[in-house]
């Protein structure tokens, strides 16, 4: 695979409380990893893992720390997803490649958390590397490699009440998606930016970003109201697997949790049961 990537490695959704975030969650049918630590930082995250990538809820755990832009994003945008991270086997291979093609990465960074296990405390370890935004527009996408991968895929926490099984895809809202086409195929490589009227779904390992105008967000998801106050671009949903939405929609009926079903079976949560992301749980995803 170009430069070599894996997929979506994980995608970061801000939060304001990260205990309040974690709740909401839970409440929504997903497991829900120990609190983890930035070391060094004043972040802190939950996690949502899946068998080969996952969601993070992030959030502040102390004030007046680092947060790498985590409180000027919450300020500007509010909660929501607000990067997509990518994945790598081999970081600085992944740097080399980024290089020699123009995309002007960054040095390979380092980066650890401290996890709380039954047996103690554990230090998940990373390797980083970052991209420009002209490299990845609209929105900011980075690249990780996991050190450590063994300590986040304990087998309870692959095991999700809603039957969730995989992180498939991400919605992006744009004013205009065919102008990321050059800079998908130079990132996930050749032919892997489709374009389909004025929508562009760029595909990288089993997974997708698609990038649509807030007019085709109404029109292929009619089922949810959207903001169309809210400022351009911006990451609106997630799209996960399921063996079965109609055991996904039992479960959140059950739970007294908002949700809608498409006319294919689709199961949709609105953005506001989800911290600023809807989420979309479907068999095809």
């Amino acid at each position: 695979m170009a430069h070599f990537l894996t997929g979506i490695d994980h995608t970061v959704v801000t939060v304001r409380d990260l205990e309040a975030a974690r709740e909401t969650y839970a409440r929504l049918g997903f497991s829900i990893t120990p609190r983890g630590r930035h070391i060094g930082w004043a972040t802190g995250n939950y996690c949502i893992m899946f068998g080969s990538n996952y969601i993070e809820l992030l959030g502040i755990a102390e004030q007046g720390g680092f947060t790498a832009g985590l409180e000027e994003m919450l300020a500007a945008k509010g909660e929501g997803l607000h990067k997509i991270v990518l994945g790598s086997d081999d970081a600085a291979a992944t740097r080399a490649s980024f290089a020699a093609a123009g995309l002007a990465p960054s040095e390979v960074q380092s980066l650890k958390r401290e996890l709380q296990l039954p047996d103690g405390i554990v230090l998940p370890a990373f390797a980083l590397v970052h991209l420009p935004p002209e490299a990845t527009p609209p929105v900011s996408m980075f690249v990780c490699q996991h050190l450590s991968a063994e300590l986040l895929r304990q087998p309870a926490w692959l095991l999700h009440p809603n039957g969730a099984t995989h992180l498939a895809g991400c919605v992006v809202v744009c004013d205009d998606p065919l102008a990321t086409e050059a800079a998908y195929e130079a990132l996930f490589g050749a032919g892997s930016a489709v374009r389909t009227d004025r929508m562009i779904a760029a595909r990288v390992g089993r997974e997708h970003v698609l990038f649509v105008t807030p007019t085709d967000l109404a029109t292929l998801f009619p089922d949810l109201d959207h903001d169309e106050t809210r400022a351009t671009p911006y990451i609106a949903g997630m799209r996960l697997r399921v063996h079965n939405p109609e055991a996904a929609a039992r479960y959140f009926s059950a739970q007294g949790i908002e949700h809608a079903r498409a006319l294919d079976g689709t199961v949709l949560v609105p953005a506001e049961a989800a911290h600023g992301v809807f989420l979309e749980f479907s068999s095809r995803a």
